[in-house]
């Protein structure tokens, strides 16, 4: 071998051995890269984790108060009837002179969200003195039963000053029957 063939054969290996260490040095800080990557996302994912076991932690007692208050499963027909009558009974034990009461319709069918709890609403309009009043918001206002007052107005009774006119809308949350039961 020549002189000039040798100098080539040792300039191809130094090229060779030149791109090898590039290639290296490429592969080394691409793999570092997606390690620091690998580490950013494993830190934030473990924060978020603390996060939510202490947000599991501060609403455990709720968690533990809702299974074992939730009702029982009912058929979406009964509910708001149900609840009208225990109202108009409340209302009459009260001494509240029921004006009108109406069910209202069912607003999950507008809205396409699918929620483990329907609600059922009746309105009232009513006239009693109000001591009789705050005894009947008092025991309809139940919420161990899933039961609340979304919407009160109160007007002066217009024929007697002693009386106060009231329009009350009641929900009742309940868990709908399943197609299978």
């Amino acid at each position: 071998m020549s002189k000039r063939e040798s100098h080539l054969l040792i300039l191809f290996g130094v090229t060779g051995l030149i791109l090898l260490l590039l290639w290296g040095y490429q592969s080394y800080t691409g793999f570092r890269l997606r390690l620091q990557n690998d580490r950013v996302m494993a830190e934030t994912e473990l924060r978020e984790a603390e996060l939510y076991l202490k947000s599991s932690d501060s609403i455990r007692d709720e968690i533990e108060w809702l299974s074992q208050h939730e009702p029982q499963p009912q058929a979406g027909e009964q509910v708001p009837t149900k609840l009208q009558q225990l109202a108009s009974a409340e209302a009459s034990q009260a001494g509240m002179l029921v004006k009108k009461m109406e069910i209202l319709p069912d607003r999950s069918a507008e809205s396409e969200e699918t929620t483990h709890y329907k609600v059922g609403q009746v309105k009232f309009t009513v006239t009693g003195e109000e001591k009789n009043l705050y005894a009947w918001f008092d025991r309809m206002h139940s919420p161990n039963d899933f039961r609340a007052i979304s919407q009160l107005t109160l007007s002066p009774n217009r024929e007697d000053d002693s009386k106060i006119d009231c329009q009350v809308v009641f929900d009742q949350w309940y868990v709908p029957l399943t197609p299978e039961m």
